[in-house]
């Protein structure tokens, strides 16, 4: 469990990415709205799931659906914009879960051919 003299962090987060979105909306910015957006989402979540710690399936659905949501964002807002970072952004989380997926699948495999060595 998250100490409680950290989680403070998160709520500044939150209202970083919030003060983000609200300057790309006075600045008719879009790309730094969208990016406001997913911060203020992203670190909300973080906060809410410091609180409470359970193993159930309500929970990781939730936790599947909230990275759904925050990419679903991300992309909303580079076909919207066609802006580069936006691009960039969408790239490097479709890489980083490619990744875990194939880790996530390699590793069982390899663990228990090792095991099988020994």
């Amino acid at each position: 469990m998250v100490e409680w003299r950290r989680r403070w962090v998160w709520p500044v987060w939150e209202f970083l990415g919030f003060l983000m979105f609200l300057s790309g909306f006075l600045s008719e910015n879009v790309v730094m709205m969208v990016i406001g957006v997913v911060m203020a989402f992203a670190f909300t979540l973080a906060f809410l799931k410091s609180y409470v710690k359970s193993e159930h399936i309500v929970e990781k659905a939730l936790e599947v659906v909230s990275g759904i949501v925050a990419l679903g964002i991300v992309i909303y807002g580079y076909v919207i914009t066609g802006g580069f970072i936006l691009g960039v952004i969408t790239l490097s989380i479709v890489a980083m879960v490619f990744v875990a997926f194939v880790v996530s699948y390699l590793l069982p495999r390899i663990h228990s051919k090792t095991k099988s060595y020994n």
